[in-house]
């Protein structure tokens, strides 16, 4: 069976298995008589999924092209599997005759897979994934294999015809707002991907479809900056989410390292989703094979890049480019707020490889790993048909090394993951909590596109 980086691997709680295997451990309806992946014939999509990582690590960046590579490979399987047997309304093809043809199965999806991701992720060599997976048992003949073949790079390429133009090779500048509240860029740095809010989404109609509200209704910086609820949120971050925090407890420093992810050459935020989904998936779906994972990974996948487009929609189309905590407490004496003093020296936990703080370079509101999160628990909460499955999750921060935490439930996760997001210095709580509010939206209309 495809296994995950030992250094990272999941390992998914048992507790309480017998009293839901029954729920949750069936091969969806319609699946059951085609789907034989057994352990002799591993599945592909699970495999592909877990090979991506690598491309995280290697691309970084924000999560808008990472989700957008991981959504077209994922569609790009799924139309192809969707052929062989009918899981949902087809995405941009469906070729009637590829149906039935289980044998092809194995081929499609590993030659679908490829061709996405080699366009959308063009400076990473997916040459020893492909043969690696060439490598397993097939589970067809060669004319099946053949047949197989042809599918995948059919389906793959009217995917990758249908995002030609989405707007994601977008580079006009950003102009920064040089006032009070908004958002100041890092010097020396690129900003992240500001143009993405416009991408052609995968689900939504648009990227402004679910755009949150302004902060508590302020309809301008000068109010917002003046009232006593921006104190609030600028002190909170201010005592729990500095380097040299004294009430931060242990506990939510490991929150703040465990999800965080955001140095270059881990997998991002982004890949610790998928992650957590291998591990859940082959736990709780034991037996569910090629036809039930597809489903799974195209929902989640989709939900996370459209996610990845509102979000960042929000940072950089509206006119609240908020800027981020360091900055409102390091230059809180340029605003009138009778309840905040500025701290020129303070610092965010978060860190990069040689203990040098930082914040994301582009605007804090709404937060990322927030809506990335909850995109996320929308989709398994509705696929499992319930919430409470409790599991256990790996990372790959380097400052948490070996790290592993469990959760109650899809929906306790992604709130953990937007609390670490305070507890390590560049959110507001009003950037997650807008940030939830919109991935479980952006989820719910993933869920019904297919």
């Amino acid at each position: 069976m495809l296994s995950i980086r030992s250094s990272r691997r999941i390992a998914v709680a048992a507790a309480g298995l017998a009293l839901i295997t029954a729920a949750v451990g069936a091969t969806p309806a319609g699946a059951q008589s085609l789907d034989t992946t057994t352990p002799t014939t591993p599945d592909r999509v699970l495999y592909w999924n877990n090979a991506i990582l690598d491309a995280f690590r290697q691309v970084g960046g924000t999560p808008g092209p990472l989700t957008r590579g991981g959504a077209m490979m994922n569609l790009a399987i799924y139309d192809a599997v969707n052929s062989i047997q009918t899981i949902g309304t087809p995405y941009v093809t469906k070729d009637a005759t590829a149906a039935g043809k289980v044998g092809s199965v194995d081929a499609a999806v590993d030659y679908a897979a490829y061709t996405a991701l080699k366009n959308a992720f063009p400076s990473v060599d997916f040459t020893a994934a492909f043969n690696a997976a060439r490598a397993l048992p097939d589970r067809g003949n060669a004319a099946e294999q053949q047949a197989g073949s042809q599918l995948g790079i059919e389906t793959a390429n009217a995917i990758i015809a249908n995002r030609t133009g989405d707007g994601s090779a977008n580079t006009a500048p950003y102009i920064a707002v040089n006032a009070p509240g908004h958002w100041i860029p890092a010097a020396g740095k690129p900003v992240g991907n500001p143009n993405w809010g416009s991408v052609k989404p995968f689900a939504l109609t648009s990227g402004n479809e679910f755009r949150p509200a302004k902060p508590y209704g302020f309809t301008t910086p000068q109010q917002m900056l003046a009232s006593p609820e921006y104190a609030a949120q600028v002190n909170e971050i201010k005592a729990i989410g500095g380097k040299n925090s004294t009430v931060r407890t242990a506990d939510q420093t490991q929150q703040a390292h465990f999800w965080a992810n955001d140095v270059d050459g881990t997998y991002k935020p982004v890949g610790q989703q998928y992650d957590h989904t291998l591990a859940i998936f082959k736990q709780y779906r034991p037996n569910g094979g090629t036809f039930a994972s597809s489903k799974l990974f195209t929902q989640m996948s989709v939900s996370l890049a459209d996610a990845a487009i509102a979000i960042w929609d929000s940072k950089f189309n509206s006119d609240w480019d908020l800027w981020r905590p360091q900055h409102a407490i390091n230059f809180a004496d340029q605003v009138y707020n009778k309840d905040l003093t500025a701290d020129p020296s303070w610092q965010p936990l978060e860190s990069d490889l040689a203990g040098n703080s930082f914040s994301p370079n582009f605007p804090t509101y709404v937060s990322g790993h927030s809506g990335i999160a909850a995109a996320w628990a929308g989709v398994l909460k509705n696929y499992f048909g319930r919430d409470d499955l409790s599991f256990t999750g790996g990372t790959d921060d380097p400052y948490a090394k070996n790290v592993t935490r469990t959760f109650p439930s899809f929906t306790a996760a992604a709130k953990e993951k937007a609390d670490s997001r305070k507890y390590i210095g560049v959110h507001f709580e009003w950037d997650n909590a807008a940030a939830l509010d919109l991935g479980y939206k952006v989820a719910n209309k993933a869920n019904a596109r297919f």
